[in-house]
């Protein structure tokens, strides 16, 4: 998978791309509790999804592979943000790359840790609204967004204190974190 554009700055340059497209792993049944403990930084999401953390550690291993960097794409303001757990040694976290339409909204990203996305661009579909939460920057959030964390979480399986899971997201979103 090539995201133009990303790879660019690494040095020394890879001559291969380590970006995988990970959007098949939400059908796993182990992924929501895994990428919400690893990427959304939730230590309740293992409760949440009524699986033990360490029944977990295996799955969790797929988003630290340094050879193959997951990515997973949310559609967001008429484009699309592609959230990419960055595994190159030594350098490890989450980026985000905007494509233009998201820029055309006149909201002026790029990609980087402290991407700062707006909750009006937040998708509502709730795969979608999961993956993209992580980038959201502000830190000012609206009365209406717990309750939509809550209920997406819901569809996708958390079954075990979702609220908690919810505010736990909330609190640990890694835009605001990595800043």
């Amino acid at each position: 998978m090539r995201i133009p554009g990303y790879l660019d700055g690494i040095h020394p340059p890879m001559t291969t791309s380590p970006l995988v497209d990970a959007g098949a792993w939400m059908q796993d049944e182990p992924f929501w509790p895994a990428f919400l403990f690893h990427v959304g930084m939730a230590r309740s999401a293992p409760t949440a999804f009524d699986v033990d953390l360490a029944d977990l550690d295996a799955y969790l291993d797929r988003f630290d592979d340094p050879h193959r960097w997951p990515v997973f794409a949310a559609p967001v303001g008429g484009g699309t943000l592609h959230l990419i757990v960055r595994n190159l040694p030594g350098d490890i976290g989450i980026d985000w790359v905007v494509d233009d339409a998201v820029h055309s909204t006149g909201w002026a990203g790029v990609y980087q840790t402290d991407l700062d996305l707006p909750w009006s661009l937040l998708p509502s579909e709730p795969a979608h609204l999961l993956i993209a939460l992580p980038a959201v920057g502000d830190g000012t959030t609206p009365s209406d967004i717990p309750g939509r964390v809550a209920a997406a979480l819901h569809a996708v399986g958390a079954s075990n204190s979702v609220e908690e899971l919810a505010d736990d997201l909330l609190e640990h979103r890694a835009c605001m974190i990595l800043q």
